[in-house]
């Protein structure tokens, strides 16, 4: 066959440099200022074409020496001539990185574990290959020589690599960072270690690519997690296409998964990453040149970007006999390679330095192509700050933690996230304008000024919980900003809202359950009771239902939820339920109903209750008792209670259920965390003689002291710590108390909620039916904000409602926060309701159907309640 003259064109010439390498001359001057390591095995030299080409070419090495190009050095300051027969091309050889001499902060030599070639900056975080330390199970082309061929491998000091990176930076600029994972036995091999190394190199590289080579994980969860660290190119090597001569190669990838393990990898990534940055390599002279172009063709149509690479025989390998690939065939391959990834619109500019060979945009040149214009763009600096920030903005917009470890990717179309990022910015804006053309209208007949600046800053605030395009606390706090800034209310009037006694009841009240917490006092009262009496599949889904309800009139429902999850995981997990089985959501049901419902009963479920008591001071100056509250909140949460259990119990198939499973494991926490101790009793009897002093004692001036009193005395036995209470305090619900009763004052102190009681509802509507409107108001509304929210919208206005209608405040006080209580069909409305849907056994679907049958339930039964009960009691009636 004719040889092919290799200075033909640039590609072809960097073809056969990087797959021939090139015969050093004898007495090479200074040749550690020349020569480096492309990898832990390799001596290479780099050099730059005439046309501007970058090549990495092999010396030193038998192939090499065998070269029919050889280099002839012209002078020191790296001119340099090849010679193939009497074909001569002038070149530049380019110095080795200076940083390769220089050491890390362990003494490590920096170009022991990296490269430098142009823009591209390769390295090894892990010091080996676990195949090496498998007889027979290393690649048969792979000379990874390391010291510390470990079965898992150990891995560098992070901060090792970074002070490379720092190092290259400081020589010239870098495109990509380019990571090796060595195989570590696992199901994710090791890439779990990497992704805190992937982070920290991404917080100091900016908008510079980072991309990582990898063995094929069977636990392809990982790949996200990578992603969601900062990795923007993803590399999984087929190899060879041709499965048996891949098992044949590479027999340790063939005991991990084979090929199916990189297809099944390549697929998920291809999902992950952005186009063209999901690659594989194919090396070439393994496999023949039509399975190599199959090869090629079926990444393709996976959306994977195939990358040639040439056969080298390296000494100490199996396969270090065999003849390297002919330049005609590499020719033809690369040529099929440019044509394929054209016709498919690959975006390839992403691999612009990556390929030790040619790149897919460089082997036009094979052909004499000019780079067209956009590929010139994405090369460019500009082109690459851009790209690397809009892969940025990506990732931002897609990667989420969804608790612990897991990694939630939104794989919706970039369009849609971008727009569901930019509308609620907008829809800020929109709303900030109209409140702003608001206050400037003409202020209403039988309002003053402050009036009207009230209502707008109510109705800003009003529009804000709904929606929540801010967190409520942060709402809160501009109504708290805008009222003194609008000389509504004074500064000093408003800011000492905070001090309401109501804010410091539910502060007491946190800590009282962070105490509870941290003691294990809950803990072991939920274990004991589902021990006893969760006998049976019926009694054991009762007692999911009852025990958070008892809990919750001690501790906020949030708390209790919180709690009993991962116990409902457990008992679901024992007993072999997937996704779907009835009762597997009839237990998440349970416990996130009981919890909701129990949380009513008394002032401590929730923040909605303090709230309703600190807006009825300051609005009216009357107050109500914890004694008040439970009286005429029981019969309709105990109602709610027993019809929820029938829902449960008609709703739940309870044949094919063995419970014994499940049990086994509550006894076996039991036994882990052991009977009551001295702390936990000791927290028993403090809620106990706490709950009888607000019973008997509990009127609103002495509900925050009794609650204070009890927090000092935990501190003082030891029962908590301040770190615990830290976590358990929802400081957002002081701050959206302090909004909340300071727009509800500024309401009642200007006039404007009589004004606006007397434009929303017709003196004819009185009594009953006003009641029956206020709760059914406060019922959608609490679907769609939090209870408390929904208490703060609807009682400052309610209150004027009731003084017109000749109804007395506390009964609207008391309605309005009991029936917010009941929010069972959204996942926003309350957080038990949003835990049990993360869970992913409860779909929004079936949380809507019964959600709705007990909210009706809990309407009609309020209405019932409030007809016959309420006008027993002393303090309320209608």
């Amino acid at each position: 066959m004719e040889q092919l003259n290799p200075f033909a064109n640039p590609g072809r010439t960097k073809l056969a440099l990087v797959s021939q390498g090139v015969a050093l001359p004898a007495g090479l001057q200074d040749a550690s200022h020349w020569v480096a390591q492309a990898n832990a095995t390799e001596s290479v030299i780099d050099i730059r074409l005439p046309s501007g080409h970058f090549a990495t070419v092999p010396v030193a090495q038998p192939y090499s020496e065998r070269s029919s190009i050889q280099l002839t050095q012209q002078d020191v300051s790296g001119s340099a001539e090849l010679r193939w027969g009497d074909e001569r091309l002038d070149i530049q050889v380019l110095p080795a990185p200076r940083f390769y001499r220089s050491k890390t902060r362990s003494g490590a030599r920096m170009g022991s574990f990296s490269s430098l070639h142009e823009n591209l900056l390769m390295l090894h975080p892990f010091m080996g290959c676990g195949f090496f330390a498998r007889q027979g199970a290393a690649c048969q082309y792979c000379q990874y020589d390391s010291m510390l061929n470990e079965d898992e491998p150990p891995m560098r000091d992070p901060l090792e690599l970074v002070e490379v990176v720092r190092a290259a930076l400081t020589e010239r600029e870098i495109d990509t960072v380019y990571l090796y994972n060595g195989y570590s036995p696992g199901d994710d091999v090791g890439l779990s270690r990497l992704v805190p190394v992937i982070a920290l190199l991404r917080r100091h590289l900016g908008h510079r690519q980072i991309a990582l080579e990898t063995v094929a994980p069977k636990d392809v969860a990982v790949i996200d997690a990578l992603y969601a660290a900062g990795l923007d190119i993803f590399v999984c090597n087929l190899e060879v296409h041709d499965a048996d001569r891949f098992a044949e190669v590479c027999p340790g990838k063939e005991s991990a998964g084979g090929q199916a393990a990189i297809w099944k990898a390549l697929d998920h990534a291809r999902n992950v990453f952005r186009s063209g940055a999901v690659v594989s390599h194919l090396i070439v002279g393994l496999d023949d040149v039509e399975s190599t172009k199959k090869g090629i063709d079926t990444l393709i149509a996976h959306g994977v970007v195939p990358l040639l690479q040439p056969f080298r025989p390296l000494p100490g390998t199996p396969l270090e006999h065999q003849a390297g690939p002919s330049l005609g065939h590499m020719e033809e391959l690369f040529l099929h390679l440019y044509a394929a990834i054209s016709e498919a619109g690959f975006p390839t500019h992403r691999l612009r330095h990556m390929g030790r060979v040619l790149t897919p945009m460089e082997s036009r040149v094979l052909d004499g192509r000019e780079a067209m214009l956009s590929e010139r763009w994405v090369s460019s600096s500009l082109g690459r700050r851009m790209d690397g920030w809009l892969d940025g903005l990506r990732r931002h917009l897609r990667a989420s933690n969804g608790g612990g470890d897991e990694i939630l990717l939104d794989r919706r179309p970039m369009h849609v996230l971008l727009a569901g990022e930019a509308l609620p910015f907008a829809a800020l804006i929109v709303i900030s304008l109209l409140a702003f053309a608001a206050g400037s209208m003409d202020v209403p007949q039988g309002l003053s000024q402050n009036g009207w600046s009230s209502l707008v800053v109510f109705a800003l605030c009003l529009v804000l919980w709904v929606t929540q395009l801010l967190p409520l606390a942060v709402t809160s706090l501009l109504g708290l900003a805008l009222l003194p800034l609008l000389d509504v209310l004074p500064a000093s009037q408003v800011f000492s809202l905070f001090g309401n006694p109501a804010v410091f009841f539910i502060l007491g009240a946190f800590m009282l359950a962070a105490g509870a917490m941290q003691s294990g006092l809950s803990e072991r009262m939920a274990l004991l009771t589902i021990d006893r009496f969760g006998t049976s599949p019926r009694r054991l889904l009762l007692t999911m239902l009852l025990l958070p309800a008892v809990m919750a009139c001690f501790m906020p429902e949030h708390a209790v939820a919180a709690l009993f999850l991962p116990i409902a995981w457990e008992i679901v997990r024992s007993l072999g339920l997937k996704a779907g089985n009835r009762y597997a959501q009839s237990i998440f049901f349970a416990l996130a109903w009981g919890a909701i419902i129990g949380g009513v009963i008394t002032l401590l479920g929730g923040a909605r209750g303090p709230l309703a008591l600190a807006l009825t001071e300051e609005l009216t100056g009357q107050t109500f008792s914890f004694a008040d509250w439970t009286l005429a909140a029981a019969p309709i949460a105990l109602s709610v209670l027993l019809v929820s259990a029938i829902i449960l119990t008609r709703i739940t198939p309870m044949t094919g259920i063995d419970v014994s499973s499940a049990r086994e494991r509550i006894s076996l926490r039991r036994l882990e965390i052991g009977d009551f101790d001295l702390k936990s009793k000791a927290m028993g009897m403090l809620l106990v003689v706490t709950m009888l002093a607000w019973i008997f004692a509990g009127h609103s001036s002495s509900l925050a002291g009794i609650a204070l009193i009890s927090v000092v005395v935990m501190f003082a036995l030891r029962l908590v710590n301040w770190r615990a209470v830290e976590q358990h305090v929802n400081w957002g619900v002081v701050l959206m108390y302090g909004g909340a009763i300071a727009i509800g004052k500024a309401l009642t102190v200007t006039g404007a909620g009589v004004w606006l009681a007397h434009v929303i509802f017709p003196e004819s509507i009185a009594g009953l039916a006003m009641l029956a409107v206020l709760a059914l108001i406060t019922l959608m509304f609490t679907e769609g904000v939090s209870n408390a929210a929904a208490v703060a919208i609807v009682l400052p206005v309610a209150i004027p409602v009731a003084a017109a209608a000749q109804i007395d405040p506390i009964t609207v006080a008391l309605a309005v926060g009991i029936i917010s209580g009941f929010a069972f069909m959204l996942p926003m409305g309350t957080p038990p309701n949003a835990m049990i849907f993360g869970t992913g056994f409860v779909r929004a679907s079936q949380m809507l159907r019964y959600g709705s049958l007990l909210s009706l339930a809990a309407f009609s039964l309020f209405i019932i309640t409030v007809s016959l009960w309420w006008p027993l009691l002393a303090r309320v009636g209608v």
